[in-house]
């Protein structure tokens, strides 16, 4: 074995350029490091993973929640920025992940959900996808993870490598959460993840950290120092490099090899190639999977011709079908002692560090959402705005094998500024509402040839008006809370300063007049937003307090659409790009993740979904990831032996 202290084994291109592996991996992200690993166990199997940032790992990568704030240095984030969104004024969105191995869960909130298992049953159902049901997905997300915050629990996996608990509460205010959410029809439970709980309610949520308070990322679980080491004879990580072109057959049917080159700039664009014995999976997102297919001739014949590539094999589905959750934030005031801000001073992260590095613990260690409400816009009673538990047939709203109640919203609790923007002299604590079953779409094009330039991306927000009245009534729905947070026995006002009905020129203010760059704003919650000045925050109170009190019943659905159009921003779940289903007509890979019509191919990551999971994403991703890499071992396993 391999020593701790040795270094990880980084590979360059020039040490791969001409070899032959069994499998290559493209995208060392989320996906990527789970297929990799998971290949690599066999030692019989030479597995080369690709990946365009470096391992990174650091002492900042691994608190889990200062890792959190893309705005830190040294974690390796990165933002790809969106058309022009006409629906929401024009602004563009930024979608954030992490160049680096791991990808994006070195800096996501660590949230491990799943999904209800309707969700799955609709993807058999609907789509015909009868091998991803429910009863075939679960045993990988067991698989997957270490649940030792539910030590007891059968439905929950206690032998894989993605330890998860579930930290107590940092903030005395829980407690009047659960009072807010149990006042407008929700239970309460502890286990979002059990598939006997109900698809409403308001959860607990479980996090992707270890006993001594470590983030859990992919890079961690599955392709961490040891692991590299250990397998060093037969897995081979090489980082700092960018696939440029899948190589192809004369034939046109059988994928051979990836080019690569550096990547960053002012390195040598000079071209190096890896050879793959057996297959090629591509793990690189819902953004850039389409891309690379697209730089190799595989895909939308405008898309391709039109940028004078060669056409190899037409698939009109890659890059269609990009779905993505968004979310409004409703904002109420309330003491900094009850929120996350606490650590923007310099006495309150200083504590909270000491806690952090003498026990693992403190708010430090844990995620920005510990909490989340689930719901179902159409459960809603309209006069009361609280969550009927039977439709108006009788039928139950709260069973979670039905695909009729698989929630469409996501209310997060995140005690913190999520407004993107700096707000001076309040400490504020977010209901984040959020579109989880979005029927807007859109789609990832060809901006360049060059395979460092980031893809023309159409995002889906608010395109379809069925997404607008849900998320009216997903927003409405959070100012109720809000109200019932007040009313709940909270020692302290708590008055809904920012959300539908408020002073948008003051809100339009706030953005302009925001110091920091463009691209640090629009989409980046809160770890920032620091209080200030306290005269700032008196001047915010006296202005909301010339306007009649916001009020869940008052704003009109007029009032919720402006104050949605300008702070309505993504949740970072982009999927659905290269698409699961029965033909290439209607998306792009088999319900085994090959490619259609293309041998030596597939593809494994969020872009595979038919349709997006009401849940957050990095727990369905390394499920694909998972059965990626067991329909390898068994198919090449039954090739062998015949």
């Amino acid at each position: 074995m391999w020593p701790f202290t040795s270094a990880y084994p980084e590979r360059r291109a020039e040490e791969v350029d001409g070899k032959t592996f069994d499998y290559i991996v493209v995208g060392g992200g989320c996906a990527g490091c789970v297929v990799a690993s998971r290949l690599s166990e066999d030692p019989d199997m030479s597995v080369l993973v690709l990946e365009k940032g470096r391992v990174n790992d650091n002492f900042l990568s691994r608190i889990p929640l200062l890792s959190q704030n893309y705005r830190f240095p040294n974690l390796g984030a990165v933002a790809r920025v969106t058309e022009p969104i006409r629906e929401v004024g024009g602004r563009r969105a930024r979608i954030w992940t992490a160049e680096a191995v791991g990808g994006a869960t070195r800096v996501n909130a660590m949230l491990l959900t799943r999904g209800v298992p309707a969700g799955f049953n609709e993807w058999a159902e609907r789509f015909g996808l009868a091998d991803w049901s429910w009863e075939k997905v679960e045993p990988f997300f067991r698989k997957s993870e270490n649940a030792v915050g539910h030590p007891d629990a059968e439905h929950r996996g206690h032998g894989g490598p993605v330890e998860n608990c579930q930290p107590p509460p940092e903030l005395a205010v829980y407690p009047y959460y659960e009072k807010m959410a149990e006042a407008v029809g929700l239970p309460v439970h502890r286990d979002l993840n059990d598939p006997a709980a109900p698809a409403q309610g308001y959860f607990y949520l479980d996090m992707a950290i270890d006993g001594r308070g470590n983030r859990v990322s992919a890079y961690r679980a599955w392709l961490n120092r040891r692991i590299a080491n250990e397998r060093r004879e037969h897995l081979t990580v090489c980082t700092g490099v960018v696939a440029s072109k899948l190589e192809v057959d004369e034939k046109g049917k059988q994928v051979t090899g990836v080019y690569i080159r550096h990547a960053g700039p002012g390195r040598d664009k000079k071209d190096f190639f890896v050879k793959a014995r057996r297959e090629v999976i591509i793990c690189s997102g819902s953004l850039c999977s389409p891309q690379l297919l697209m730089l190799s001739g595989i895909g939308p014949r405008d898309q391709i011709e039109g940028n004078g590539i060669p056409l190899v094999h037409e698939l009109p589905a890659v890059g269609r079908n990009l779905a993505d959750h968004c979310s409004v934030p409703v904002m109420m005031e309330v003491p900094v002692k009850d929120t996350l801000h606490q650590i923007e001073s310099l006495l309150g992260i200083l504590w909270q560090m000491l806690l952090y590095l003498l026990f693992g613990t403190g708010l430090l260690a844990t995620s920005s959402t510990t909490t989340t409400a689930f719901i179902r816009t159409t459960a809603l009673d309209d006069e009361t705005m609280t969550v009927r538990a039977a439709d108006s047939s009788g039928a139950s709203t709260m069973d979670a094998r039905d695909p009729r109640n698989i929630p469409d919203a996501e209310i997060m609790v995140m005690p913190i500024n999520c407004l993107g923007v700096v707000v001076p002299g309040i400490s504020l604590s977010t209901l984040y509402a959020t579109l989880t079953q979005p029927f807007s779409r859109g789609r990832v094009e060809l901006a360049s040839t060059d395979a460092e330039s980031h893809p023309r991306i159409v995002y889906p927000m608010l395109a379809d008006e069925r997404d607008a009245v849900a998320l009216r009534r997903a927003t409405r729905f959070a100012m109720h809370l809000a109200e019932r947070f007040a009313a709940s026995g909270y020692p302290h006002r708590a008055p809904l300063t920012f959300g539908p009905g408020m002073d948008l020129a003051y809100l339009e203010a706030l953005y302009e007049n925001d110091t920091r760059d463009a691209g640090d704003r629009d989409g980046v919650p809160g770890l920032g937003g620091a209080p200030g000045p306290k005269g700032v925050g008196d001047q915010v109170r006296k202005r909301q307090g010339e306007l009649p009190e916001l009020n869940w019943r008052a704003a009109t659905d007029g009032d919720i659409d402006a104050y949605a159009r300008r702070v309505c921003v993504t949740s970072l779940h982009p999927s659905g790009t290269c698409g699961m289903s029965l033909g290439p007509r209607d998306g792009v890979v088999d319900q085994r993740l090959r490619v259609h019509g293309l041998r030596g191919l597939r593809i494994a990551d969020a872009s595979v979904f038919p349709k997006i999971p009401s849940a957050h994403t990095m727990a369905p991703t390394m499920m694909v990831a998972e059965r990626c890499a067991e329909f390898l071992r068994s198919e090449w396993a039954e090739r062998k032996g015949k």
